[in-house]
């Protein structure tokens, strides 16, 4: 089903556009991603909806196929971009694991604000975007995706999510496409 408006209590939730992640923007480039959340961000804050700055400070401690442990990343990869900066009384919540929810408090801010609506933009598309936007369908808000705001180091993967996971959890729409339906 098509989407066709956005309520007031429709938060904006950008993941982990900063620094440290942006070089692996390859689905999308990085420069065309930060255009697309910086119109994003422009369209919510005009309209006076909540905006939600996730950042990742490394990864969860534990072995992985790519690591003996988990790794802690220095201030200037965390750094958000002037596109991308926070304005305001804007959150920014820092975590460790992939999801948003996860080690935060993301959920009892969206509560506290009367949200049901999230939209989900940022990088990558298969780690942090994916496992907010599951996050947040199990938790009970509705989900948008912004299809041409999402980037990942993996074009298949990315596609994959796109196509396959995120029809699944909400809707997946461009940014212009939600951009008029809040302005």
């Amino acid at each position: 089903m098509p989407i066709t408006e956005l309520a007031a209590t429709t938060a904006l939730v950008v993941v982990d556009v900063q620094s440290g992640t942006l070089p692996n923007a390859r689905s999308v480039p990085g420069d065309q991603l930060l255009d697309r959340v910086s119109a994003l961000l422009t369209g919510f804050r005009k309209a006076g909806h909540t905006v939600v700055h996730l950042v990742t400070t490394g990864t969860p401690d534990g072995r992985t196929q790519h690591a003996e442990t988990g790794q802690s990343w220095s201030e200037d990869q965390i750094r958000i971009p002037p596109e991308a900066a926070p304005s305001g009384n804007e959150s920014v919540l820092r975590r460790r694991a992939w999801s948003g929810f996860s080690g935060t408090d993301l959920e009892q801010r969206l509560r506290a604000a009367g949200i049901t609506t999230v939209v989900v933009a940022g990088l990558a598309t298969t780690f942090g975007v994916e496992s907010t936007a599951r996050s947040a369908y199990d938790l009970g808000f509705d989900v948008v995706v912004a299809a041409d705001a999402v980037s990942d180091p993996d074009p298949t993967g990315h596609e994959r999510s796109l196509t396959r996971v995120f029809p699944v959890l909400g809707q997946v729409v461009t940014a212009d496409e939600i951009l008029n339906l809040i302005t």
